[in-house]
């Protein structure tokens, strides 16, 4: 069995572990949370029901429908095909790649020029692309995932499908090891790993066809 092969094994084995550790904590806060949005919106819903006052009535009215305005934008801005990127703290990061097919996490420090030149490019990406889930994860702020996936350099991009780590982009030697490449160079890396699909006129799709 080659060196590679072991290494992807023992990846998803350190993954599936820290799954384990960490699932039923991070399953406790969900519950909580959806337990105090549940009592919220119950209070909220009594609170406009029994009210006499018709100002605070309409005041109410109006704090619903903007909700309902603001999940209408979002979802309409999806619809679009504008994705999103940002930033988790540890505590979000299993809950993140578990819960979409693909993920995308970058391992950044903040002082580091390089990590901010792969934030440009994987912002620029992520607008492209709602198939898949972009996150930035501050590597000195989540030490059991660096530990766990032994992150030694960074930047570092790790590429899950459903939860399971399958491939990883390691500094810029992929990129040609300049810091001037093009939002394309990754895009097609992605792009070649399965974590993203081509879009029409999209530079992903021109960088596919210059490498051919």
């Amino acid at each position: 069995m080659s060196n590679s092969l072991m290494g992807n094994m023992l990846v998803e084995s350190v993954m599936e572990k820290a799954i384990k550790d960490k699932m039923k904590e991070q399953q406790a806060k969900q519950q909580e949370e959806e337990r105090r949005r549940a009592a919220r919106r119950y209070y909220e819903e009594e609170d406009e029901d029994d009210c006499d006052d018709e100002d605070l009535k309409e005041m109410l009215k109006k704090m619903r429908e903007q909700r309902a305005k603001e999940l209408q934008e979002a979802m309409l801005k999806k619809n679009q095909g504008f994705g999103e990127y940002r930033e988790i703290v540890e505590e979000e990061f299993l809950p993140s790649v578990t819960k979409s097919e693909f993920s995308v996490v970058h391992f950044f420090h903040r002082d580091f020029e390089r990590c901010k030149i792969m934030d440009k490019h994987l912002l620029a990406i992520s607008q492209q692309h709602p198939e898949t889930k972009f996150y930035s994860l501050n590597a000195e702020k989540a030490p059991f995932f660096v530990n766990k996936l032994q992150i030694q350099v960074l930047p570092t991009v790790c590429l899950f499908v459903n939860g399971v780590l399958k491939n990883r982009i390691v500094g810029f030697e992929e990129m040609g090891g300049r810091d001037t490449f093009e939002t394309g160079t990754l895009a097609h890396i992605l792009l070649r790993y399965g974590m993203i699909k081509v879009r029409k006129g999209s530079d992903d799709e021109n960088s596919s066809d210059e490498d051919k």
